[in-house]
């Protein structure tokens, strides 16, 4: 159980510094000289933001609840 706590917890705090973790990729397709792939993260930085704390939410979410089943 704890270990899903623990993955849990990494999620939550993932999902919070989402923004951080999408600029640091865009940075590094422009270091690969990716423009291409800079400039959609770029143009649609909210969505992709959105969309990535959508999924780490519900990540956390299904190892909650798969935690409190395994523990009953």
């Amino acid at each position: 159980m704890k270990p899903l706590v623990a993955a849990v917890a990494v999620l939550v705090t993932l999902a919070t510094v989402a923004p951080q973790l999408l600029r640091l990729r865009i940075r590094f397709f422009k270091w690969l000289h990716w423009t291409w792939a800079a400039r959609v993260l770029e143009e649609h930085f909210a969505t992709w933001v959105v969309f990535a704390r959508f999924v780490l939410a519900g990540l956390a979410i299904v190892l909650f609840l798969f935690g409190v089943a395994s523990a009953l």
